[in-house]
């Protein structure tokens, strides 16, 4: 194959032999030691082929033995240069495209993530950025262990990472450090179960320890609801075990919460109108299409980047468009009817978001004006779980042998 390769850079020719005495103009041939190959013969004529420079040295050799030679065909390179010597334009296009893709393959295109599951990915891509890694730094410019340093500190939730150069494409390995998973060796220390706030008892659930309290008491905060001690339950086993309490003791609790709304608010409303940018960029260089700008302060960007690909290349061509949209600044003045409206569903939301895993047993709500504000106090009866763990220390009791 390489042989072939360095034959069609040569330029070859197949050429026919034919006259009295084509076997003395072979003798020739090979006591000149010009080479020649796929030389075959048919009646009295010969076709083959040779170097296109041996051609030209050969034919003076051809009359010596009354032999008539003919150039069948033309094969190789620089008979493809002879036919599109008329266009120059192609021959130095070919050569600019390649002296640019040479130039451009010592810059970053693109840069891959792999394994990031939990952090997320424009966190990892901005930190990468501010490390110097980013699509169109020159790769003769940046260190990868340096890199790497710099990364694991500004987000240490990575266990290890590698950066690799591959082609124009940095890949990114990363592995996320593991969760510490909980330990079980905590549940072997005795401990007890107290009240974390007021409550009645509505159902006490214990799975190890002593119940101390019943359904329907009222306990206080701190009192204990479950004790460690556990007696024997035979005669022969009458002796006091610690053990580490567990449980859930379900009660009522009365919980109070204020919502305030001032009487004169400053409210921040979107506008409807935006103005839209558009860039081209290439590499580290980005080419505006259009100059817009927004006259206000508040405003809030949403950008988005597309990249072009070719055979799943990523180019470092790309087109980025952004919507720039801006708030307006409006005072409005509440009055107790719509206060009221807006107090209810902020107290709606607290419920959602903050007793949504617990059953509002009941709700009741006073709504007052004053002077500046206006304020809706809420009373709920809760019904959770009220046992929190609290340590037992246990000391062992050492006799003394007379």
């Amino acid at each position: 194959m390489l042989l072939r390769l360095i034959r069609w850079f040569r330029g070859y020719i197949i050429f026919t032999l034919s006259g009295r005495y084509p076997e003395r103009f072979i003798n020739i041939l090979n006591k000149s030691g010009t080479i020649y190959w796929d030389l075959l013969s048919s009646g009295n004529n010969y076709r083959g082929k040779m170097i296109l420079f041996d051609y030209r040295n050969i034919r003076s050799k051809a009359g010596k033995a009354e032999v008539r030679l003919k150039i069948e065909k033309r094969v190789g390179f620089p008979f493809y240069l002879k036919k599109y010597s008329a266009r120059k334009g192609v021959f130095f296009g070919f050569v600019i495209a390649v002296i640019i893709m040479f130039v451009l393959s010592g810059f970053v295109w693109d840069i891959k993530l792999n394994g990031a599951e939990i952090i997320n990915s424009s966190r990892l891509m901005s930190a990468l950025d501010e490390c110097g890694l980013k699509a169109g730094a020159s790769k003769a410019s940046l260190d990868f262990e340096k890199i790497e340093r710099k990364l694991i500190y500004k987000v240490p939730e990575i266990r290890w990472i590698s950066i690799n150069a591959l082609n124009c494409i940095a890949k990114v390995e990363i592995k996320e450090e593991y969760k510490k998973p909980k330990s079980k060796a905590n549940k072997k220390y005795p401990c007890n179960l107290v009240a974390d706030c007021d409550g009645i008892i509505t159902n006490p659930i214990v799975t190890s320890g002593t119940c101390e309290v019943k359904k329907g008491s009222a306990v206080m905060e701190n009192q204990l609801l479950v004790s460690c001690v556990v007696a024997g339950t035979n005669e022969a086993e009458n002796k006091l075990s610690y053990v580490h309490a567990d449980g859930k003791i379900f009660a009522d609790v009365q919980v109070e919460k204020e919502y305030i709304i001032p009487k004169t608010n400053n409210n921040i409303i979107l506008n409807s109108s935006y103005v839209e940018k558009s860039n081209l960029s290439f590499l580290w260089l980005t080419l505006p299409f259009n100059l817009a700008s927004t006259p206000c302060d508040l405003k809030s960007e949403v950008f988005s980047e597309n990249r072009l690909f070719i055979n799943d290349v990523t180019l470092p061509v790309g087109f980025d468009s952004s919507r720039i949209y801006s708030f307006i600044s409006e005072t409005v003045k509440y009055n107790s009817d719509i206060a009221k409206i807006l107090l209810e569903k902020n107290a709606a939301l607290f419920e959602r978001f903050n007793y949504g895993e617990y059953r509002i047993k009941s709700k009741n709500y006073s709504f007052k004006e004053l002077n500046n504000c206006y304020k809706l106090k809420a009373v709920y009866t809760i019904n959770r779980d009220i046992a929190k763990k609290r340590r037992v220390k246990v000391l062992k009791k050492v006799e003394n042998s007379r």
